[in-house]
């Protein structure tokens, strides 16, 4: 299906989903229709032919699937123990915990406010409330949205619409990738913080660092699934009038990294490691200038 479907829209035009350029070019092909395309004007990324917002929105109802046995997979109880015993596998968020509460220390965890954007069934979300934060999330399944707010007391949602402002942490982990407009997520994410609020985002690692030290593992990167393959040139540019950390993920450094960051620079570190980690601030001066070129700017 998929494959037909790339076919079949083969000579649809080409420009940027997130700025609209039209100068994009070609980086990689795969399996004869498909093609990963740059943009030089915002560093995007992206697969074509392009994901599509109705297209997007039925697979994730329908057809989205991981094998890893945690990420689509809604647990019974015994599943639920199993996975709380093993810490959650690599989906455990405690470094994300600590950090957060860097984030704040003049705070208790009750009083940070997070939004876990994209939580699934809500295995972060929930382990983010056992570490004592304020947890709301967003998930377009409603399946999986349904059993979280059924079965672990998750106040998650649906729909950007539902989500309320003033939030101290927007984080997503593995989301941006997925959405037929990246720009969504950024816009989406700075809307909904209050001022000195933090924009917190993992993904798969894009960057040319990245490609040169897995170059088979970076063209299984983007396809079907993942319609996006971000680089730090994209978040950098993205981002350009905002204070940021970028980094690879996992990183033994990152809570060393955010307490010697001033909270007002650009920093960019080692972009070696499989995903990619942005850390962005919200400020007063941040707020008042355009955000990046996308197409609905805050």
């Amino acid at each position: 299906m998929y494959l037909l479907d790339s076919l079949s829209r083969y000579a649809t035009e080409r420009s940027c989903p997130n700025c609209g350029g039209h100068a994009t070019r070609q980086l990689q092909r795969k399996y004869v229709v498909t093609r990963l395309l740059r943009c030089p004007d915002c560093q995007l990324q992206f697969r074509h032919p392009k994901a599509t917002a109705a297209g997007s929105l039925g697979f994730y109802q329908d057809a989205y699937a991981q094998e890893d046995g945690i990420t689509t997979d809604l647990p019974d109880e015994s599943g639920l123990q199993r996975l709380r015993a093993e810490g959650f596998g690599e989906k455990n968020v405690d470094i994300y915990a600590g950090l957060f509460g860097r984030m704040y220390p003049g705070r208790t965890r009750s009083e940070v406010r997070v939004i876990d954007y994209g939580c699934s069934w809500g295995y972060q979300a929930l382990q983010l409330r056992e570490h004592g934060y304020d947890i709301s999330g967003l998930e377009v399944s409603r399946n999986r949205a349904a059993f979280g707010r059924e079965r672990l007391g998750l106040d998650i949602v649906t729909t950007d619409a539902e989500l309320r402002p003033g939030a101290d942490i927007f984080f997503s982990s593995h989301v941006i990738e997925h959405l037929p407009d990246p720009g969504q997520l950024l816009r989406t994410g700075l809307g909904l913080l209050r001022e000195g609020g933090y924009f917190v985002a993992e993904c798969p690692n894009g960057s040319p660092e990245r490609r040169r030290c897995a170059p088979g593992l970076s063209r299984k990167a983007w396809g079907m699934v993942h319609p996006n393959l971000i680089c730090a040139d994209f978040l950098s540019h993205a981002f350009r009038h905002h204070p940021f950390l970028i980094l690879s993920a996992p990183s033994p450094t990152l809570t060393d990294r955010y307490m010697d960051w001033d909270g007002r620079s650009q920093q960019v570190y080692d972009l070696s490691g499989p995903n990619l980690l942005i850390i962005a601030k919200k400020s007063r001066t941040s707020a008042s200038q355009p955000f990046s070129n996308l197409k609905s700017p805050i």
